[in-house]
């Protein structure tokens, strides 16, 4: 008697990546899905979820130096693969040339920060119209990275900005959120961003690898009484750095 195979399906894959490192993360990774979603774990980093029944599922991913990650993730079949980056913890392993930034603001808040170096700014390759699902820039030096900040040359303030997947270098890239406003080819400027997470306390930690110059300037957004707030800090490499926001 012949018994029906099992049919396995592709729901969704992803990528966890080392935030400041940006290099594929696998060992020590513990990952808790909801019961019966089948997972794969590749040495490569790559994570596939099988047979998922719902059109969106939470998952936990657990590391003993990188930070608790609670994700919802939508099931579609393998057709995005969605960078992951894991935060540092306090328990990461310290290297020369490495800055630390830790603090406390409103629980479970994101934190975005950048730094406005003249080595590290890229530019657009067209202009970007609001609303588009795509941008195209140059990355200077190859410098990939799922999190960015744009603004105009001629303003203060901008906003960040994440790509869906940067496996593979090009000038288009896909926004996993299309911007809220156009910026021109010649009036534009982006660098290269890092986020972490407040945990359930409020506290937050980031490492920060080959700061610019002795003493400079993060420039960071964060929320803040139901607001997202844009600051800036002067941070003195290779050593902690506080940061403390107040609902």
């Amino acid at each position: 008697m012949l018994h029906d195979k099992i049919k396995i399906q592709l729901s969704k894959a992803v990528l966890l990546r080392d935030a400041l490192t940006g290099e594929p993360v696998s060992s020590g990774i513990q990952i808790h899905a909801p019961s019966g979603v089948r997972m794969e774990k590749k040495s490569t980093g790559h994570i596939l979820f099988l047979n998922v029944e719902t059109p969106e599922f939470e998952i936990e991913v657990k590391s003993p130096v990188y930070q608790t990650r609670k994700l919802r993730l939508q099931a579609d079949g393998g057709e995005a693969l969605d960078d992951i980056p894991m935060y540092p913890s306090p328990a990461y392993p310290w290297r020369a040339g490495y800055t630390a930034v830790k603090g406390k603001a409103e629980p479970g808040s994101t934190l975005w920060f950048h730094f406005e170096d003249e080595r590290s700014v890229c530019r657009l390759v067209k202009g970007y119209k609001k609303g588009e699902g795509q941008i195209s820039f140059y990355i200077k030096n190859k410098m990939a990275g799922a999190l960015w900040h744009i603004r105009k040359k001629k303003e203060t303030q901008g906003a960040y900005f994440a790509l869906k997947n940067i496996v593979e270098l090009s000038e288009g890239y896909c926004l996993r959120e299309p911007l809220e406003r156009d910026y021109p080819i010649k009036d534009t400027v982006i660098y290269p961003a890092q986020e972490t997470i407040a945990d359930e306390n409020g506290a937050f930690y980031m490492l920060l690898s080959d700061l610019p110059q002795e003493k400079c300037v993060l420039y960071y957004t964060c929320e803040k009484a139901g607001e997202m707030v844009q600051k800036e800090i002067e941070l003195v490499r290779e050593k902690e750095n506080f940061i403390l926001e107040e609902g």
